[in-house]
């Protein structure tokens, strides 16, 4: 598949030398024809959408109608099978000259591809537009004030433009969401620090000490050692990984961002350092002891829920990472047994970027991209992020009765009365694109009667977590922080066998630290570990990242 796309793409390449070469050629130069706007005529608009079997119809749908009305347009689908087989089907188009629709909504297609149907002139650069802050992105620019982090805002600018030409090429789409951002998320039983006579751990010692007691103990009173003192996993999937949460026990680090910065601005790597090695040697030392075990490398979100909230009803973990929505049982009384663990004396905390996603586009096929535009950043504006992700206004969701609040026990905004998101309906399209979702997890959405007390202490154990999680991270966390770093293509190709090999190195070496397979007390065996890093290439590549950090973005 790869070489497929990869040969489609160089085709792409040939094609945009020659200006307009049918319905779907690229413009000489990134030329793109449109016609002005008159908002008082009703313009019609094509939408390439993946195919979703739970849309009984994207024409005869309420959020279309709703769209269709506000912004006075009719709107026809061009449905694509979804998958990975998109990317192709849509570089068919392109190679066989073909007319793409007008906008393509919901489509990841990957940053180089992008890049290259933007610079060839298939995709509008959407530049001006996001450049005129008080007109056209307005609620762009203001959604994302009101509710995204200085570092968020700042990751956003630079995923927006293109670092060699400096053109936008998509439009995004983000949510926000309390629980979802946290990096790892940690439980600790306290009904078993009742049984062993353990008071809550604040710092590394009492955290071992602790641990040891739930292995030696048997703190659940079944008479057999079969407690899992702490678990989790790399592979569980959100707010599971127990080895994040160990590392940043020792220093910050996030392995989706190769770098950390210094107080002085310059960026470093981390998985080099003498606190990295001190990391390793923690997490080595419980694995020998079998405080933790194999499972913390491949565990799945269903073989977590089997431990963290097992069916027998006797709890197996004392302490766990994971997210309670996906590692919990739904209703499984265990979970009472549970409170969030307050992060440790120095600990940083991690937390996800907002769920950035390049996957709007307007094409140059499209003659109406004023409108276009303006059909999406409708779709930005709250209420219709409301409509998209819960469906139709005083059908599926209303506003929240005055005062109400949320489980979480933030201000309601709004009352579900029917969740039509995962069921067969024509009120939405089944996809949260297009818009700035958030509380994505329904964190300040009034519930009403059917939430459950299982449902409302979840929610309540979240927001306690998320509230931990902030006050450490205010206390611990770095003065400054890496953000997404954004590579021109030069840098990308001199770069990227730096990166590959250095990401799979550092991971394959830190399991080998921790299983003891490489000794982490040893000094040559850390001394060959760093002079490996180094001969992968991650000097050249640290220099291209702070040429990128450094140069940021004019958007």
């Amino acid at each position: 598949m790869k070489k497929l796309i990869a040969l489609l793409l160089a085709m792409v390449c040939v094609l945009s030398v020659c200006a307009g070469c049918g319905g779907g050629g690229g413009l000489a130069n990134g030329e793109q024809s449109q016609q002005a706007d008159n908002p008082n005529e009703k313009v019609k608009l094509s939408i390439g959408i993946p195919s979703n079997a739970l849309v009984a119809s994207y024409k005869d749908n309420a959020l279309t109608k709703y769209l269709e009305k506000e912004m006075n347009v009719e709107l026809e689908f061009v449905e694509y099978s979804g998958g990975s087989e998109i990317g192709t089907q849509i570089a068919t188009n392109v190679t066989a000259g073909e007319a793409l629709p007008d906008i393509l909504f919901g489509i990841t297609l990957g940053d180089g591809v992008i890049n290259r149907y933007g610079k060839d002139g298939y995709f509008r650069n959407l530049a001006p537009y996001f450049q005129d802050r008080e007109g056209a992105s307005k609620v762009f620019w203001e959604r994302i004030e009101a509710n995204l982090s200085d570092l968020e805002i700042e990751n956003v600018k630079r995923q927006l433009v293109n670092a060699d030409t400096g053109g936008v090429y998509a439009i995004p789409s983000m949510e926000t969401s309390l629980v979802d951002i946290l990096d790892y998320q940690v439980w600790i039983n306290t009904q078993w620090l009742d049984a062993v006579g353990m008071d809550m751990p604040t710092d590394i010692d009492s955290l071992y000490a602790t641990l040891v007691a739930f292995k030696t103990k048997d703190p659940n009173g079944n008479g057999k050692q079969d407690e899992i003192p702490l678990y989790g996993s790399e592979a569980g999937g959100l707010g599971a990984d127990v080895i994040n949460y160990l590392i940043n026990m020792f220093l910050y680090f996030n392995d989706r961002k190769p770098f950390n910065v210094d107080d002085n601005g310059k960026l470093y790597v981390p998985y080099t350092t003498d606190e990295y090695r001190e990391a390793m040697i923690f997490i080595n030392k419980l694995y020998k002891e079998k405080l933790i075990n194999d499972a913390i490398f491949a565990t799945s979100q269903t073989d977590l829920q089997k431990v963290t909230t097992p069916a027998g009803g006797t709890a197996l973990a004392g302490i766990f990472c994971g997210h309670l929505t996906l590692h919990a049982t739904k209703n499984s009384a265990v979970l009472d047994q549970y409170e969030p663990l307050p992060y440790l004396e120095g600990q940083t905390v991690v937390f996800n970027d907002n769920t950035f996603r390049r996957n709007i586009y307007i094409t140059q096929d499209c003659a109406n991209p004023d409108r276009a535009f303006a059909l999406i950043m409708k779709m930005w504006e709250e209420e219709s992020s409301y409509r998209i992700r819960y469906g139709e206004f005083d059908v599926n969701w209303t506003y929240a009765d005055q005062g109400a609040v949320s489980d979480c026990g933030i201000p309601a905004k709004i009352k579900i009365l029917n969740d039509p998101f995962a069921q067969p309906n024509a009120c939405l399209w089944c996809d949260a694109s297009g818009t700035l979702n958030v509380y994505a997890e329904g964190e300040a959405a009034q519930m009403g009667e059917e939430s459950t007390a299982w449902e409302k202490r979840k929610s309540a154990l979240h927001a306690q977590s998320r509230a931990n999680a902030d006050a450490a991270a205010a206390e611990n966390n770095p003065k400054y922080i890496c953000p997404t770093l954004n590579f021109t293509e030069d840098e990308a190709e001199l770069t990227t066998s730096a990166r590959n090999a250095c990401a799979d190195y550092m991971k394959k070496s830190r399991t080998d630290f921790i299983k003891n397979k490489m000794d982490p007390n040893n000094d040559a065996v850390w001394t060959s570990y760093v002079n490996q890093i180094n001969e992968y290439g991650v000097n050249d590549w640290l220099a291209a990242a702070q040429k990128a950090y450094d140069r940021g973005t004019k958007m």
